[in-house]
C-alpha cells in the first residue's frame, strides 16, 4: 500500500512539473516568434521604400505588428532629427525603430516603424495546460480509485488464505460492496464455513471411531469369558453326557464366530485413514473378473437357497485394481445377503458414456429415500440395520476404492430391492 501512494506521489509531482514546463516552453516560444516575426515585417517594409514605395502608399492592415509609419527627410533640422529618433509622435507609448533609407546609394530619409505585439498564443497555450492539467487529474483519479476498490480490499484479504491453511476457522471477514472482490470475499467465508462444518464433522467421526474400537473392545469381554468357561468345564469334566458337551462345544464355535466378527470391525474401524489405501491401477478381462466373482459366491448363495443370476459380459479390458474390486464386490454381495429377503441376487452389466456399469441388484425392502444421500458416509446405518451387525464402513470403503479407480458407485431404490451401480473405466 505505501509503494503504491508513493507512485501516486510521484505522478502528481511528475504531471505538474511536466505542465509547469511545457507552460514555460510555450511562453518563451511566443515571444521568440512575434519577435522574429514583426523583424519580418520591419523589413519588408523597409525594403519597399528603399524601392521607391511612398510611405503613404503603404497598406498597414495588410501586416500583423507594424501599426503606424513616420517618414523624416534626410536633411530635416537637427531639432526634428532628435524628437524623430526620441519618439515624438509615437501612439500610447508604442514600441518603434527607426531604419534609415537610401535610393541606390542616396540617403533619402529615415523611415519609423511604430510595431506592437500580434495575435495571442495564450488561448492555445491555456488550452493546452487545460488539458494536461485534467489528464493529470484523470490519471490520480484512476490510481486512486485502484487504490481504494482494488489494492486495498486485496491487502484485507490477503491473510484470510494463510490463516485457513493454518486452520484458523474462526477468523471471518466483513462483507463488502466492493464490485471486484464483494464475491470473492463471500466466497472465502463461505470457504471457511465449509472448512470448520467439514473439521467439526471429522472431529465427531473421530471421537465416533474411537467409541466404536472402545465399545467393540469391550464386548469381546464377553464371549472370551463364555468360552474360557465352557472350555474350563470340558477341560473338567463337568458334563457327565455326551450331548451337554456337544451343546458347550457348539457353544465355544459360536463366541468365537462372536469374536472374529468383532475382530474384524475392529480392524476396519481403527484404520487410520481410508484415503491412504493403495491401488494398483492396471488392465483386466471383465469376463476372467465376472468368473472369480461366481465361484466364489455360488456355493454359498446356493446352499443358502438365494437365485444367483449373472449375465454373461463382453469380454472387454478394463482399467483398475481387481482385487480392490473384488473387496467392493464382497461388501455388496455381503450387504445383499444380510440385508435382502434371500429370493434374488442379480448381476449385470452395461455401457454408458465410454464406461463399464456393474449392476448389483437384490431383492427387499429398500433403503428409504431419504437415507439413500448417507448410506455412503463413514459409520452411517440405515433404519433397516436393527438387529444386524455392521459398522457402517463398508459402503463408505467401497466409494473411496472406486474413486481411487477414477470410478464410482451409486445407490438406487426400487419397488422391489436395492439397485447398486459401480462405474469402472475402460
Amino acid at each position: 500500500m505505501k509503494r503504491f501512494d508513493r507512485l501516486i506521489l510521484c505522478t502528481i509531482l511528475i504531471g505538474i512539473t511536466v505542465i509547469a514546463l511545457y507552460t514555460g516552453y510555450g511562453f518563451m516560444q511566443a515571444e521568440d516568434s512575434g519577435d522574429k516575426a514583426y523583424r519580418i515585417e520591419v523589413n519588408r517594409i523597409t525594403r519597399e521604400i528603399s524601392d521607391g514605395r511612398e510611405p503613404g502608399e503603404l497598406k498597414l492592415d495588410e501586416y500583423t505588428y507594424v501599426r503606424r509609419v513616420a517618414w523624416l527627410e534626410w536633411d530635416a533640422a537637427p531639432e526634428a532629427l532628435t524628437g524623430f529618433f526620441d519618439g515624438t509622435g509615437v501612439q500610447n507609448h508604442a514600441e518603434y525603430t527607426v531604419k534609415p533609407i537610401f535610393h541606390g546609394e542616396e540617403p533619402a530619409g529615415y523611415l519609423r516603424l511604430e510595431y506592437g505585439p500580434g495575435p495571442s498564443r495564450s488561448p492555445l497555450l491555456l488550452l493546452t495546460v487545460i488539458l494536461l492539467s485534467a489528464v493529470l487529474v484523470a490519471v490520480t483519479g484512476l490510481l486512486l480509485y485502484i487504490r481504494g476498490q482494488i489494492i486495498k480490499p486485496f491487502h484485507t484479504i490477503e491473510e484470510l488464505p494463510y490463516a485457513l491453511s493454518r486452520g484458523n476457522l474462526t477468523q471471518g471477514m466483513k462483507e463488502s460492496k466492493s464490485r471486484f472482490f464483494g464475491k470473492f470475499i463471500w466466497g472465502l467465508n463461505l470457504l471457511r464455513e465449509t472448512l470448520d462444518r467439514q473439521k467439526q464433522t471429522n472431529l465427531r467421526l473421530e471421537k465416533d471411531r474411537q467409541t466404536l474400537i472402545a465399545s467393540l473392545s469391550h464386548e469381546l469381554k464377553t464371549p472370551v469369558a463364555a468360552i474360557k468357561l465352557y472350555s474350563s468345564a470340558l477341560a473338567d469334566g463337568l458334563y457327565d453326557n455326551e450331548d451337554k458337551r456337544r451343546a458347550s462345544a457348539s457353544l465355544i464355535g459360536q463366541k468365537a464366530g462372536q469374536i472374529e466378527n468383532m475382530i474384524s470391525s475392529i480392524i476396519s474401524a481403527s484404520v487410520s485413514s481410508l484415503q491412504e489405501a493403495e491401488v494398483h491401477v492396471t488392465e483386466f478381462y471383465l469376463k476372467d473378473w465376472t468368473r472369480r466373482v461366481v465361484e466364489h459366491y455360488k456355493e454359498r448363495l446356493a446352499l443358502l437357497k438365494i437365485h444367483f443370476d449373472v449375465a454373461v459380459p463382453e469380454d472387454k479390458l478394463l482399467l483398475g485394481d481387481p482385487e480392490k474390486l473384488l473387496e467392493v464386490m464382497d461388501n455388496l454381495l455381503e450387504n445383499a445377503i444380510k440385508y435382502g429377503d434371500g429370493s434374488l441376487i442379480r448381476i449385470s452389466f452395461r455401457e454408458e458414456d465410454y464406461r463399464q456399469l456393474i449392476i448389483i441388484e437384490n431383492a427387499g425392502e429398500p433403503v428409504p429415500v431419504n437415507e439413500l444421500p448417507h448410506i455412503f458416509a463413514s459409520f452411517w446405518r440405515g433404519s433397516n440395520s436393527a438387529g444386524k451387525q455392521g459398522n457402517g464402513l463398508g459402503l463408505f470403503i467401497c466409494r473411496q476404492l472406486l474413486r481411487k479407480m477414477d470410478g464410482d458407485i451409486y445407490a438406487e431404490a426400487y419397488g422391489e430391492g436395492m439397485r447398486f451401480v459401480l462405474v469402472v473405466r475402460y
